[in-house]
């Protein structure tokens, strides 16, 4: 896995930035752009978050997980028609707010509701996810009560909009009221929310809601997992992508925020100590989490004289009969996490009860082996 920031002078080039989905992140001043990017895509400590500084130009992340990323991290001042490549190329566009600057989020909601609608205008498929950030600055009253005002001053904003001031970027005619009520409703359906912070999973859970949402392989992975706990009687199984401990893929059971906090806490904890674990495989040319750029590791499995365009696949060379990672640890006497490592850079974390580990192991290791080959076959197969 490896991070590649640019200056947005970089052209929009190659064939590995071009098959890369775009995110275009963007906000207001100091909203936390860059700490809810570098916080979990480049393993930046919390502690850390505070010496961030302003933004000032564009930085491309590229990050390396389930789908091929690229994400765009914007200054406040970001002029979308001076990006290097085309609006209508990102996929996807998240806006952070900043919910505890009481006094200015009505300027950020305007600018929100333009940056979101010359998204859609863009690319009508586009998914627009709002962050709703720095939840951990106010009590649970404000909390709830500023995440709940905002929504509401988005959705006023994109009803009170005058869409005609965009007429120039849309071949659809912003005269007609039915086609501006259609928009609106569009848009109030499509537009996630959610409330982030660094010091939490929230952040992370938001995240993976992004990067499901540009997984075209979502259902059938969620599929595969859902069978997979269902036949192996466990609570909840998640497909982790280890760097980032980003959630790609769940059987969704169950699920709620102590159980994600617990799963993520369990695999931050264990990657602490990846290295005692000498079957952990890491993709080639792994980069420690402060590294800012980074060019190729003279370790890695790719030829010097390979084609930079044309990386190895993680499966390339791979040795089918090595073993992969396993790991399971009892967190309270009804209650063991399992851990299984699927490819270099994703990983299923399981919940269940410790009777079941411990009665029906074999069986559920058997299951396993089915639902590694279910999840890489179709990885591999979105990959060609």
């Amino acid at each position: 896995m490896s991070f590649h920031p640019v200056s947005a002078s970089d052209r929009y080039n190659g064939s590995d930035i071009a098959h890369r989905e775009k995110i275009l992140v963007t906000g207001g001043r100091k909203s936390g752009k860059s700490s809810c990017i570098k916080s979990v895509f480049q393993n930046l400590p919390v502690k850390d978050v505070t010496y961030i500084g302003i933004t000032k130009k564009v930085e491309k992340i590229d990050y390396d997980t389930i789908v091929p990323l690229q994400i765009y991290d914007t200054p406040a001042s970001l002029d979308l028609d001076q990006l290097d490549v085309p609006l209508s190329a990102f996929s996807t566009l998240v806006y952070v707010v900043d919910m505890q600057q009481e006094d200015t989020y009505h300027e950020a909601v305007r600018q929100a509701a333009h940056i979101i609608l010359r998204g859609y205008f863009a690319n009508p498929a586009m998914n627009f996810f709002v962050f709703i950030h720095k939840a951990e600055s106010l009590s649970e009253d404000y909390r709830d009560e500023n995440y709940s005002e905002i929504q509401r001053a988005l959705t006023d904003e994109l009803d009170d909009f005058h869409y005609m001031s965009l007429q120039d970027y849309t071949t659809l005619d912003l005269c007609d009221r039915e086609t501006t009520i259609s928009i609106f409703n569009h848009l109030t359906s499509e537009i996630k929310y959610d409330m982030t912070s660094v010091h939490d999973v929230s952040l992370r859970d938001a995240w993976g809601k992004v990067v499901q949402g540009i997984m075209e392989m979502l259902p059938a992975v969620e599929a595969l997992l859902l069978n997979f706990t269902e036949t192996s009687g466990m609570d909840n199984s998640y497909l982790f992508d280890l760097r980032s401990r980003v959630v790609l893929a769940t059987d969704n059971r169950h699920r709620n925020e102590a159980t994600m906090e617990q799963v993520v806490d369990y695999l931050s904890t264990f990657l602490q100590f990846r290295e005692f674990y000498k079957v952990l495989r890491s993709p080639p040319a792994l980069q420690s989490p402060d590294t800012e750029v980074v060019g190729k590791d003279e370790d890695a499995s790719v030829d010097k004289d390979e084609d930079a365009s044309e990386p190895r696949q993680w499966w390339e060379g791979e040795d089918t009969d090595e073993a992969w990672m396993t790991h399971s640890i009892q967190l309270m006497p009804k209650c063991t996490i399992t851990l299984w490592q699927f490819t270099p850079q994703l990983a299923l974390v399981a919940l269940l009860h410790t009777d079941t580990w411990n009665a029906r192991r074999g069986m559920i290791e058997y299951n396993l082996t089915f639902l590694r080959q279910g999840v890489r076959r179709i990885l591999i197969e979105a990959e060609l």
